[in-house]
């Protein structure tokens, strides 16, 4: 998934330890840092479950009424059958290098 910039106001004792994580290498940068601390708080499941798609999406200017629309799904949902499934499609296994 793209990676989106954004701007964050935190307490001054949560900076210091984003950057003692970065400084003690287990992050490349403060944004790695926060981004490995999001996802594993979202992917424990802490905060709420979002319940409106409010927001979420983009009408297109030229059909506020929606009235392509089922045209426009039908034609990604045929187009995205067409693609072959990742899935189906072992791909060859390449040489690993160990870790050190």
């Amino acid at each position: 998934m793209p990676k989106k910039p954004l701007s964050v106001t935190l307490e001054e004792d949560n900076i210091l330890w984003l950057r003692g994580q970065t400084a003690a290498g287990k992050q490349r940068s403060l944004s790695e840092a926060l981004d490995v601390l999001v996802t594993s708080a979202r992917q424990a499941g802490y905060g709420t479950t979002p319940r409106s798609v409010v927001g979420t999406i983009d009408i297109a200017s030229s059909d506020p009424a929606l009235l392509r629309a089922d045209a426009d799904v039908r034609a990604r949902v045929k187009a995205s059958i067409a693609q072959p499934f990742p899935g189906a499609v072992k791909a060859g296994r390449g040489k690993r290098k160990a870790r050190q």
